[in-house]
Formats: structure tokens, sequence, C-alpha cells
């Protein structure tokens, strides 16, 4: 005879480990927003995305990244975009740093999935553990010979 019993605390244990190294992942993930760099001149508009890296000594975090959203940034990547305005020396270019989504955001959209997710796996697995209940209680309360 296999007793399952052992088999099935130890799946429900590693299932229950799995979804919540699955939570940390996003969460982590969410740590990380983009920052851009909107760079307007005249009626000419360009948002390029600030690079991450970790090493540089300007781009070492996503506050820092907004560091190097100037003027001298938007000319480098677009060397032709105050030309036609003005005395085209970048003098009416004007830059703004932004993020496309905060940290608060990122959180109530994952608690929010978490929560979905989590009450549909109860609902689904809701049968199976009433059943493995009702077997439990008639194995616990059988009546005793007298």
């Amino acid at each position: 005879m296999v007793n399952y019993k052992g088999t099935r605390s130890k799946g429900f244990a590693s299932l229950l480990v799995v979804l919540c190294l699955f939570a940390l992942v996003q969460v982590a993930l969410a740590a990380n927003p983009i920052s851009f760099c909107k760079c307007i001149c005249g009626q000419e508009k360009t948002i390029t995305a600030l690079p991450r890296d970790t090493q540089h000594p300007i781009f070492g975090g996503s506050s820092k990244a907004c560091l190097a959203c100037t003027k001298q940034y938007c000319l480098d990547n677009k060397p032709d975009m105050c030309k036609g305005v003005g005395t085209g020396e970048g003098d009416e270019l004007i830059t703004t740093c932004f993020e496309r989504d905060s940290y608060k955001d990122q959180f109530i959209v994952y608690l929010f999935l978490t929560i979905t997710f989590g009450l549909l796996g109860f609902a689904t697995l809701q049968p199976f553990l009433k059943g493995l209940w009702q077997r439990r209680q008639q194995h616990a309360y059988t009546s005793m010979p007298m």
C-alpha cells in the first residue's frame, strides 16, 4: 500500500514556495522603472530612454539617470534638432526627465494580480481540499468498539 499523505503535503509546500518566489520576482522587476528624457525645441519633441548602466558614474540608478538628461545629451542624440529655430545653438531647447511607471502604481497592479490569482487558485482547489477535510474528519471520529 502506498502512502500519499507525505507527498501531497510536500507538493503543496513546494507549490507555495514557487508562488512566493514568483511574487518576489515580480516585486524585484517592479523596483526598476525606466527613466526617459524629453527634449523639446519649438514644435519638435523627442523622447529617448535613458540607459540604466550601473557601472557608469552618471547612470548609477533611476534617480541619477535623470542627471544625464541635459541639453547636450539631447543635441548628441539628435544634432539637427534646433537648427530651424532661433540661433540653432540649443538655447531654445527644454529638457524634462520622467519615469514611465512609479513604484506605487506597479505595487497596486501586482497586488491586484496576486490577490486575483490567489483567489482563483483557492476556488480551483476548494473542492479537493473540502473532500480531503471530510475524509480526515471521518477517520478522526470513528466510533470505538465497547
